[in-house]
């Protein structure tokens, strides 16, 4: 299990403590003065004294598509309200009227208008970064500066901005661990630009996308894969343009971005090419922080585990503790991010934490230090292990950070960005 770092403590006096860094970051944007809302021993709610927005309905999302049941009510019931969904990656907000999801907004980076219409292939990246920065100098919106600045027209915005909203919606819908507040009603100052998207034909879509993206998973595993023809001919006319950028080096990241498809419409067509054995997937290359810490955690909770039934995981956690603090760059790049007790890290919390203390090449940078720190895991467990235990985690370990090796070109001492 996870180590918690988001845990409260309540003394005999009614006094609360946080016990966990993120418990403590979280109180402190809390201050104020709240009421506290009749509870049972199991939860409790709290509400902000002066607030006149009313809670309708609260909760926890345990599965995926636990959010389904709570949308659908909502669109059932044609509430007027914004429905707050919050998990590890950030926050997302729809707003309902009348059975329709008039707006959206969020806090998760790759949901950013800016992202949709990148991977959309509507901007350059170049673009994207210079609208950004004007966005963060005068506090305006991306579309009205992308328009101002002839980037597009506010024709070519408008449904754009409505796929930003599908997408959003999409995501929400599958979050598989977090929680919701739906509150009654909602600021239309908000909105920016008012929809009109059919909430039951986002469900049904939404629930057609993780049946079938589930399926598809099975044999393309993330966008970062790389599809490679190995097959001639005329593939059917639909996929034709898809197929025609399949050439061993583009992920399906990039080809949606050149054929202006986002993740389940890309993702979709290779899956097609690879039924009808036009593609197939050539080695994965790992992109991002997230991606590259989730890749370590598997040798990493391997590693753990069989110490662990040796009776020596104390010391092989107690080994890369010192590690990692001798290293100096560990413990802010790690800091709330674990690692848990199987000794996987948290890949958004590292991701955010590296934004501080990385230069421009991050990844390279990340790898090179998670590799490292995965390396030492299992020296350090070669003292403890039976021979034939420690070559089968080798083999795992060497085979599972294949990926890794395009980044691996220097040591931390010569990537750039360290401190």
């Amino acid at each position: 299990m996870r180590q918690r770092d988001d845990l409260l403590r309540f003394d005999t006096t009614g006094t609360g403590h946080a016990l966990g860094r993120d418990a403590s970051v979280e109180l402190r944007t809390r201050t104020g003065d709240w009421r506290l809302l009749p509870g049972t021993n199991d939860a409790m709610l709290l509400a902000r004294v002066g607030s006149t927005r009313t809670i309708r309905i609260c909760g926890e999302i345990r599965t995926p598509g636990g959010l389904c049941d709570v949308l659908a009510l909502v669109v059932q019931s044609a509430w007027k309200c914004e429905v707050v969904a919050l998990a590890e990656e950030g926050a997302r907000t729809l707003y309902f009227d009348a059975g329709t999801v008039v707006g959206a907004s969020t806090t998760v980076p790759t949901e950013r208008l800016g992202d949709i219409l990148l991977r959309a292939g509507a901007l350059a990246e170049s673009a994207v970064k210079r609208i950004g920065e004007t966005c963060e100098a005068t506090g305006r919106r991306f579309g009205e500066i992308a328009v101002e600045q002839g980037h597009l027209a506010r024709e070519e915005l408008f449904p754009m901005m409505a796929r930003q909203v599908e997408e959003i919606f999409y995501n929400s819908s599958k979050i598989e661990l977090g929680s919701f507040y739906v509150f009654e009603g909602f600021d239309e100052a908000r909105l920016g630009m008012r929809h009109a998207l059919s909430g039951g034909m986002l469900l049904m879509e939404g629930a057609r996308r993780m049946d079938e993206l589930r399926f598809f998973r099975e044999k393309i595993p993330s966008e970062s894969c790389i599809p490679q023809p190995v097959k001639e001919g005329a593939p059917p006319a639909e996929l034709a343009k898809v197929f025609g950028l399949c050439d061993g080096r583009r992920s399906i990241r990039e080809i949606g971005r050149l054929t202006g498809l986002l993740e389940f419409e890309a993702t979709s067509s290779v899956f097609q090419l690879i039924g009808c054995g036009f593609v197939a997937l050539a080695p994965t290359r790992v992109e991002g922080p997230k991606a590259i810490v989730e890749l370590c955690n598997a040798p990493l909770s391997a590693i753990h585990e069989a110490c662990d039934h040796q009776g020596l995981g104390g010391v092989l956690r107690d080994g890369l503790a010192r590690f990692a603090t001798g290293g100096g760059v560990y413990d802010p790049l790690f800091s709330g991010a674990g690692p848990a007790t199987d000794g996987a890290l948290r890949g958004e919390r590292v991701q955010r934490n590296l934004a501080a203390i990385a230069g421009e090449d991050s990844d390279t940078f990340l790898a090179t230090l998670m590799n490292d720190y995965v390396q030492f895991a299992l020296f350090q467990a070669e003292a403890m292990l039976p021979r034939e235990t420690h070559e089968t985690l080798r083999v795992l370990t060497e085979e599972t950070l294949k990926p890794l090796r395009p980044l691996l070109v220097a040591s931390p001492n010569q990537t750039k960005g360290r401190p």
